[in-house]
């Protein structure tokens, strides 16, 4: 079912600038995009400029938005109520709370005022160094209602240093992680999708902060599964992957790694390909992966934490996996229609003629799998050519496009709307696991990957080791 907030004329509760930008610049931006640390001051407000600037946002939305009715959104009603609330604002930051509360009416995943340090992110393209996206490796999720760490980089300072996985985080600097929980909670009080947007936003925010120039240091406070603190100075190290620059979203480190995973019954080996984002650096190398894993029992795709990015990418990623002409879905933008047309891959990366990968597909989500992993995830699922294993998606699968604002601000706004092959529309629902397989605290103590072992026992079970994704010629 889709969720759509009430249009009433009531200001709904604000996000604390404390925590506003790092999770614009950390969730709406590909993992890995450089994020500032501190907000730069803002320019001078005028009337003038804050009236410019609420135009273009009011102005834009009326003339791309994909639904020309908005829904029912009387939106020529909601600039005649905001605009004087803009015109009169005493600051940039009085300026966009109005601004996203005109936004927050469209109920709506993908739009957003990006200011302070998600402008800074945009901004620091070709100078990553400038803000740093070095961090002490450790992944982290919303478990039970605490940050727990859920995965730690091989040789990385925190797995250096003792960290282990399933250790809360207590404090990032001054800044109690509880704190910064209670107001993203608070912020988000009004928003009846509030329950599905904490995993996304708290490890997101904790994240951030974690992250700095290589080198240097951030204090952090963990308790263990015995309740014990520990205190650690941790340096933050490269992460993996490879920095690519696309478009105006700055610097962008993608990684993809993949591995044979042994199975029980003594089946050839399952494929694990995991992704850290969508965009065009990752075709070869999922190719490769693929090719790697050709005559395995099955293939996982790990989209847990992958933010999206290239929507277009599904397409050929997913002829990997099809031999026949399919589609993942559709996107409908206010003049046209475009088919996720699948563009099955009968050439493996040397050259060679193959046949697209035919075994068991699983594909791995969670709480923090956006956009574009929802729509390959979604669009597979409902082809009935993947298994889905974790936990239910956020349903913030619309395309969008970000664009200056007079004030020096950024505007992302969604441009299409998308529907699965069934019809099924993603937005405000997201991808439903065929099998649930939640994160515990006693899993990650233990060492377990509930999702994970799930879609390996589903393999096990169904593998055919006669599937046709062979090489055909020499």
């Amino acid at each position: 079912m889709i969720i759509r907030r009430s249009c009433a004329h009531t200001r709904p509760r604000q996000a604390s600038p404390r925590w506003t930008a790092l999770v614009i610049a950390t969730v709406l931006l590909p993992a890995g995009a450089v994020v500032a640390q501190d907000t730069p001051p803002a320019s001078d407000l005028t009337e003038e400029l804050a009236a410019a600037t609420f135009d273009v946002v009011w102005s834009r939305i009326a003339e791309t938005h994909f639904d020309p009715e908005l829904g029912g959104l009387d939106w020529d009603g909601v600039r005649d109520e905001l605009r004087p609330q803009a015109v009169s604002a005493n600051s940039m930051p009085e300026l966009r709370r109005v601004l996203r509360s005109m936004l927050d009416r469209l109920g709506e995943s993908h739009f957003a005022i990006l200011d302070g340090v998600a402008a800074d992110a945009l901004d620091s393209g070709g100078d990553p160094e400038a803000v740093g996206d070095a961090d002490p490796g450790v992944t982290l999720r919303l478990v039970e209602g605490r940050v727990l760490v859920s995965r730690l980089r091989p040789d990385s300072p925190a797995l250096q240093a003792g960290v282990g996985e399933g250790w809360e985080v207590v404090r990032v600097g001054e800044l109690p992680v509880s704190e910064l929980t209670l107001e993203i909670q608070e912020a988000l009080a009004a928003r009846e999708d509030r329950d599905r947007l904490l995993p996304l936003y708290v490890p997101a925010a904790v994240e951030a902060r974690l992250r700095g120039p290589s080198g240097t240091d951030v204090e952090v406070e963990f308790r263990d599964g015995a309740r014990q603190q520990h205190l650690f100075d941790l340096s933050r190290d490269e992460p993996g992957g490879t920095r690519v620059t696309f478009g105006n979203l700055g610097t962008i480190r993608v990684e993809v790694t993949s591995e044979a995973i042994p199975l029980s019954t003594g089946s050839p080996d399952a494929g694990l390909i995991r992704l850290s984002s969508w965009f065009p650096v990752i075709v070869p190398a999922i190719a490769e992966a693929v090719d790697t894993h050709r005559q395995a029992s099955g293939l996982i795709f790990d989209l847990r934490g992958n933010p999206g990015g290239v929507g277009g990418l599904v397409m050929g990623i997913a002829g990997h996996l099809f031999d026949e002409s399919v589609h993942l879905g559709e996107l409908t933008t206010r003049e046209s229609t475009l088919r996720f047309a699948v563009n099955p891959q009968r050439v493996g990366p040397d050259g060679s003629r193959v046949t697209p990968f035919a075994g068991p597909v699983a594909i791995l989500v969670d709480g923090l799998s956006v956009s574009t992993s929802e729509i390959f995830a979604g669009g597979l699922q409902a082809l009935g050519r993947a298994r889905i294993f974790g936990e239910p998606t956020p349903g913030q699968a619309l395309p969008a496009l970000i664009v200056s604002l007079p004030n020096g601000d950024r505007l992302m706004h969604a441009i299409a709307d998308f529907a699965a092959p069934d019809g099924t529309r993603l937005e405000g629902r997201g991808v439903l696991p065929d099998h649930s397989a939640p994160l515990t605290r006693e899993a990650l103590l233990e060492g377990r990957d509930p999702a994970l072992q799930a879609a390996l026992a589903w393999i096990e079970g169904t593998a055919r080791s006669d599937h046709p994704g062979t090489r055909t010629d020499p």
